[in-house]
């Protein structure tokens, strides 16, 4: 697990995009669907600590290869 969005992997993995709008389409909403999810458990978001916030999560899942980043908008 990567401690933070600025981990060098991270952002070695982001850097290998050619689409940048697509790019940033995908991680807007993989962000915004662990936004949703953690205010659907309860959970006040300020309050995670041991957590990233949702834009460094989708980032980390990124290079986790936990989504992918395609062409394909939702």
């Amino acid at each position: 697990m990567y401690d933070s969005m600025f981990d060098r992997d991270v952002a070695l993995r982001l850097e290998q995009e050619n689409n940048y709008f697509i790019s940033c389409r995908s991680l807007s909403i993989r962000a915004r669907d662990i936004n949703i999810s953690r205010k659907s458990e309860g959970m006040d978001p300020e309050s995670i600590t041991s957590e990233p916030n949702p834009s460094a999560g989708a980032m980390i899942d990124l290079t986790e290869e936990k989504i992918s980043i395609t062409g394909q908008m939702t």
